[in-house]
């Protein structure tokens, strides 16, 4: 019973950290792709 518990906690902040990466990794792709448009409009 502890171990499936133990297991239970583990994938859950496995996922949350996952979660935290990838929305990370979404907000900087959208700041690239902004700064890129924005200089390419100012050529």
């Amino acid at each position: 019973m502890y171990m499936k518990t133990r297991h239970g906690i583990e994938g859950a902040n496995l996922f949350s950290t996952m979660t935290r990466f990838h929305i990370h990794s979404t907000y900087y792709l959208v700041i690239l792709h902004s700064f890129r448009n924005s200089c390419g409009g100012l050529k």
